[in-house]
């Protein structure tokens, strides 16, 4: 009994809960000295972290963008010419074994890894930015992989790093390059599913032959749970939120950027089911 009222409370000790708490407590403060204006506004910051942190809202948002790359069957995936994984997967931690820690984004090394066993490609293309050193010098996210993928049993010669990338446009730059040098036909792109559509427009624009393998599936997986209502906000809410304006903003940023194509829709609205993009006729 007691545990579990101290489980039922227990979100109120973390930062978010506590933050609503004071919100909460400081409108109610001012309502009884009828300072309407500061009780308004702290009222209405305590609705908006309950809507954010208590429900559904974010996770529907992200599902959004998630559910049109749901796929029941990886298996009947088509074979590839390589398998591209975008980057966002590790972080150099000389604690850890293999000298690195897996982000919460750690589903695209795996999905990737599993592809290669599956002999979907014959070549596995990591991308990823410039985080640490190995060896004395500055090392790509995609170098601290290597020894963790050998260990797997994906052989190094098999392996292609990208260069240091500050974005999915940048790594698509890299990778348009390699399939107009090798000739390649079709790549099976990895990246989570909220992030898939931006991804996949990105390397369209750049003619570039892919087949979207989306995983991660965040904001669907929060959904199939058991979850929901809770009555004191968490930070999960907030954490999904935020991946989602990221996408919304990055697509229209993208678009600014002319780095995707004006006719595509923009991700808050229904996208298409994933389909193969046609290689152009050159």
């Amino acid at each position: 009994m007691i545990s579990n009222l101290v489980k039922f409370f227990e979100p109120l000790a973390y930062p978010i809960g506590f933050l609503w708490l004071l919100l909460l407590a400081g409108g109610l403060r001012f309502a009884w000295k009828r300072q309407w204006g500061p009780a308004l506004f702290s009222a209405v910051l305590a609705v908006g972290l309950l809507l954010i942190g208590s429900t559904a809202v974010p996770e529907r948002l992200l599902a959004s963008l998630e559910r049109p790359y749901a796929r029941e069957a990886q298996t009947a995936l088509p074979q590839g010419d390589a398998v591209v994984m975008l980057g966002g997967t590790v972080t150099p931690s000389k604690h850890d074994l293999f000298g690195l820690d897996m982000t919460a984004a750690s589903d695209r090394a795996i999905a990737a890894q599993e592809l290669m066993r599956q002999k979907k490609a014959r070549w596995l293309v990591l991308g990823g930015g410039g985080n640490g050193s190995k060896g004395g010098e500055k090392a790509t996210e995609a170098l601290h992989l290597q020894q963790w993928l050998g260990a797997s049993g994906i052989p190094a010669a098999s392996v292609i790093t990208l260069q240091n990338s500050a974005n999915t446009h940048d790594e698509a730059v890299q990778v348009q390059k390699l399939v107009q040098e090798r000739g390649w036909k079709r790549v099976i792109l990895v990246t989570s599913g909220f992030h898939m559509k931006r991804a996949a427009a990105t390397f369209q624009h750049l003619s570039i032959p892919v087949v979207p393998l989306a995983c991660d599936f965040m904001g669907l997986n929060h959904l199939e749970g058991e979850r929901r209502f809770q009555p004191f906000p968490k930070i999960d809410g907030v954490e999904h939120l935020t991946l989602y304006l990221h996408e919304v903003f990055g697509w229209h940023f993208y678009r600014w950027r002319g780095w995707i194509g004006s006719g595509a829709a923009a991700p808050e609205g229904q996208a298409p089911p994933p389909k193969e993009i046609a290689t152009p006729a050159r």
